[in-house]
C-alpha cells in the first residue's frame, strides 16, 4: 500500500531510551524498600500507567502503587530531560525518506510533550515532524488505538492512510485497531505469533523503508 503518513513510536523507536524507563522502575521500587526484578519493567515497555500499575500491583501487593508510578516516569523524565538521545540505527535514512517522498510525518508517544519536545530538538530531528501526540492528550493509551487515531488526524489523513512504526506490542495492537498499517521493529521483545500476524517487522528504521515500496 501506498501510505500518506508515518506515525512513530518515541521511545525504544526513535531513541534508545526504554533502558531509562527500567531503570526507574527498579529505582522507584528500592526507595519504597522492594526489590524489582528486571523482568517486571520489560513487561512495562510500551504501557500505559494503568496497565503498569495493574501489573505492578499483582507482583508487589506491598508497594504504594499509585507512588510507585509517579515515582518511577519522575525519574525517567528527569533523566532525559537532563541528556541527550542515542538515536535508534537508520533514524536519520527513515526521516530523510519521509521528507523527500512527501510522507507526513507524526510522532505518537504516551510520554509528555516536554520529554518529547526536548528530545526531538537534542536529537536535532525535530524539523522532520509534522506534528506531536502526546499522552496526555487521549483518555485511554496504548493499546487502545486513540493516539494514533488523533496523530492521524494532525497530519490531515486517515488512519488507513498511515503506518505506524513500533517496537512494543501494545503499540502494534493499538495500531491495528486504529485501521493504521503496522510495522514493528523490535527493541526489548521479539514478536510473538499474535504480533506477527498484525503487523510487518525489519530489524531497524532504515530496513523499514521497505514498507512504503511493496
Amino acid at each position: 500500500m501506498n501510505y500518506a503518513g508515518a506515525i512513530f513510536d518515541q521511545d525504544g523507536l526513535l531513541f534508545d531510551t526504554e533502558i531509562t524507563y527500567q531503570r526507574a522502575w527498579i529505582e522507584a521500587g528500592r526507595r519504597q524498600g522492594v526489590t524489582i526484578e528486571p523482568e517486571l519493567p520489560r513487561r512495562f515497555c510500551g504501557l500505559g500507567r494503568d496497565l503498569i500499575a495493574g501489573l505492578a500491583r499483582e507482583a508487589h501487593p506491598e508497594l504504594d502503587i499509585p507512588l510507585y508510578c509517579t515515582t518511577a516516569i519522575e525519574i525517567a523524565w528527569e533523566n532525559q530531560l537532563a541528556s541527550v538521545p542515542e538515536k535508534k540505527k537508520g533514524l536519520l535514512e527513515m526521516l530523510t525518506f519521509c521528507r523527500e517522498n512527501g510522507i507526513r510525518t507524526a510522532v505518537a508517544s504516551s510520554s509528555t510533550l516536554k520529554v518529547v519536545r526536548h528530545n526531538l530538538e537534542a536529537a536535532g530531528v525535530i524539523g522532520y515532524f509534522d506534528a506531536i501526540t502526546t499522552g496526555d492528550e487521549v483518555v485511554r493509551s496504548k493499546p487502545a488505538p486513540d493516539i494514533f487515531e488523533l496523530a492521524a488526524r494532525k497530519i490531515g489523513l486517515d488512519p488507513r492512510a498511515c503506518v505506524v512504526f513500533e517496537d512494543a506490542f501494545s503499540g502494534i495492537r493499538g495500531a491495528h485497531a486504529a485501521g493504521c498499517g503496522a510495522v514493528l521493529v523490535p527493541d526489548q521483545s521479539q514478536p510473538t505469533e499474535e504480533i506477527l500476524a498484525i503487523c510487518t517487522v525489519y530489524p531497524d528504521l532504515g530496513a523499514a523503508r521497505d514498507v512504503f515500496r511493496r
